[in-house]
């Protein structure tokens, strides 16, 4: 992401000639710096356009509302953060589908230590008992994790049931998320909470297994 600075905004003159797919794309990353350095209340159609560097009246060409510009800013920070994630476990090579599983419980497991994804997502959730649209954006999330987690499952045990499999997709991902909550106050302070994260695999792991 740009990095966001007070009082520093990029000229409109090195702008207004983009396509408008780029000056898109610019807007977005403008709105992802914002939610992940400084938070979801953060976010206005104004701030943006100042650290992008673009007019209001195009910004709102583009999201006529702040609604609409964090809905799409937020669907791109989590489709790069899931990309990098995927792409971590993907580079273990052929793996049979435990193996698979199990690099994919590690990499979501060390995403709960990225420190500014998981105060946005902290925020969010927070948003999303006042705001509806940030509720329908954290259900959507949420299925699709699910999805995933529960054919990673399928693959790995195909014994069990596809609702067993979602059971134990939600539950796995439950303890994960409360790991989150953890690593985020653990950067916060002196005093650790939580367990390592090869405790948290192993236990996920087993209950899988199990």
């Amino acid at each position: 992401t740009m990095a966001l600075k007070e009082n520093t905004k990029a000229p409109y003159r090195a702008t207004k000639r983009l396509k408008a797919a780029e000056r898109r794309g610019l807007i977005l990353e403008a709105a992802a710096s914002i939610l992940l350095e400084k938070g979801f209340s953060a976010l206005t159609v104004r701030n943006t356009s100042e650290v992008a560097g673009i007019r209001m009246a195009t910004l709102q060409y583009y999201f006529p509302s702040r609604q609409h510009l964090f809905e799409e800013a937020f669907g791109n920070i989590v489709d790069k953060a899931w990309a990098e994630m995927m792409n971590t476990v993907d580079q273990h090579g052929t793996l049979d589908a435990k193996d698979h599983l199990q690099q994919f419980v590690e990499a979501m497991c060390n995403s709960t230590f990225n420190s500014p994804l998981v105060g946005f997502f902290i925020e969010l959730w927070a948003a999303a008992r006042v705001h509806a649209y940030a509720a329908k954006i954290m259900v959507n999330y949420y299925e699709d994790a699910l999805e995933v987690f529960t054919k990673l499952i399928r693959a790995a045990r195909p014994k069990h049931s596809v609702q067993k499999s979602r059971r134990l997709a939600t539950l796995a991902l439950s303890i994960i998320e409360g790991q989150t909550v953890f690593n985020q106050m653990n950067a916060l302070t002196s005093k650790p909470m939580g367990v390592p994260t090869t405790v948290v695999v192993d236990t996920i792991m087993g209950l899988i297994s199990a």
